[in-house]
């Protein structure tokens, strides 16, 4: 008797384990300001896809070219590093979609934020940052 209950016991807590893996975090929303006068403003969502995080940015007023690019830089949209942590699938008429091979959590905690840029030959001009929180 002593031996079964033992076994019900880690099916049970192996059970719960496998549950809380499953769980995924619930999706965060970004605010895109505009910087450099652009106007782009907007949203990019950041949902948990079990280790690795789907980012999609959706801007208004989009007025260049259509080809922005995009990355998560270490830092906040005040102080950024320069140099892409991350690269994301271009801004293209206001919208991006890309899958990024970094878990969701380890985005959050306010040391990094989303920047849009003018174009690739003027990848100093910011037009779009979000602070991810």
């Amino acid at each position: 008797m002593r031996f079964t209950v033992s076994v019900l016991t880690l099916v049970a807590l192996f059970a719960t384990i496998g549950i809380a893996r499953a769980a995924t975090h619930p999706d965060v929303t970004v605010r895109m300001m505009s910087q450099s006068h652009s106007g782009e403003q907007g949203t990019a969502t950041l949902t948990d896809l079990n280790g690795r995080t789907r980012v999609v940015i959706h801007l208004l007023h989009e007025n260049t070219t259509g080809n922005q690019p995009a990355h998560i830089h270490a830092g906040t949209c005040a102080k950024s590093n320069p140099a892409p942590k991350y690269p994301l699938k271009n801004v293209v008429l206001g919208d991006s979609n890309t899958i990024v091979d970094v878990p969701i959590t380890s985005l959050l905690g306010g040391r990094f934020a989303i920047n849009v840029h003018e174009s690739a030959k003027d990848l100093n001009r910011y037009v779009s940052c979000g602070n991810i929180p």
